[in-house]
């Protein structure tokens, strides 16, 4: 709950910062300076929030569908070392319990270490070095009868959606939303509510409380941003479920599934 703590504490502080903003305008401009300014302000300010709109309709709705990314690669990882894990059954021993241990061992690490590192916009080098062990295990091996040599082609496939999509899942982790784009969201932000303060309203209440429904909406929308674009940090994150399900499956098939020599 501390990212929802901290998401309501910054809406709140960017309600309270408006106001103050509102009420040192009025103390510093003339009412009737500010009367005169309201056609041409009309004007601009429906530019610039419609500019700002945009942007940041377009920045909510491009997090959201990375977040909905990072879960997608996150099912087809956990799904394809499902496949890798049961396919491998059919291999010759040693092989068959190499690649399922290699499989297991990723599973571990990827819940107990590398699922925290993300958290903090890192990923684990000891998983990413099993990934890489598991896919030359199964390069490396020559298939020899005819069920082997069709499987096989399956198995490589399987092996490398589990290292792209875990490319994909480690990007997703480390990089999150550009410092630039932070730094345009905020100050159009900033711009966007302080152009309201060149509209003045006899009722000082009733446009205190129009600016706290900008300044509200604005952060509102921030704040989303922050959940969305950081899909495996915060409490809103991707969960690790998917790979939780893959070592139930493990765990059921310690004595294989027919292994064929």
């Amino acid at each position: 709950m501390d990212s929802y703590i901290i998401g309501a504490a910054t809406i709140l502080m960017s309600c309270v910062f408006s106001v103050f903003g509102l009420l040192i305008t009025r103390k510093f401009f003339d009412m009737d300076k500010l009367k005169a300014s309201h056609d041409v302000g009309g004007y601009l300010i429906s530019v610039v929030g419609t500019l700002y709109a945009v942007l940041l309709g377009l920045v909510v709705v491009d997090s959201m569908q990375k977040f909905q990314d990072a879960r997608d690669v996150t099912e087809k990882e956990a799904t394809a070392l499902a496949d890798v894990f049961v396919l491998a059954g059919r291999l010759p021993e040693p092989k068959s319990k190499v690649v399922r241990n290699l499989c297991r061992d990723y599973v571990d690490l990827v819940m107990d270490r590398e699922w925290q590192a993300m958290d903090d916009g890192k990923y684990s080098p000891e998983a990413r070095l099993a990934a890489v062990d598991l896919m030359k295990v199964l390069i490396d091996f020559e298939p020899t009868t005819e069920n082997q040599k069709a499987l096989y082609p399956q198995m490589v496939s399987d092996v490398s959606q589990v290292w792209q999509s875990r490319r994909s899942r480690v990007s997703a982790a480390v990089n999150g939303l550009p410092e630039v784009e932070w730094i345009t969201l905020l100050v159009g932000g900033a711009v966007t509510v302080f152009f309201t303060y060149f509209f003045c309203l006899e009722n000082l209440k009733l446009q205190i409380v129009m600016t706290v429904m900008v300044a509200m909406l604005i952060s509102l929308n921030l704040d989303l941003i922050l959940l969305f674009a950081y899909p495996f940090s915060g409490d809103l994150r991707v969960g690790v479920d998917a790979f939780a399900l893959d070592r139930d499956i493990f765990d059921h098939h310690q004595d294989g599934l027919g292994t064929q020599n």
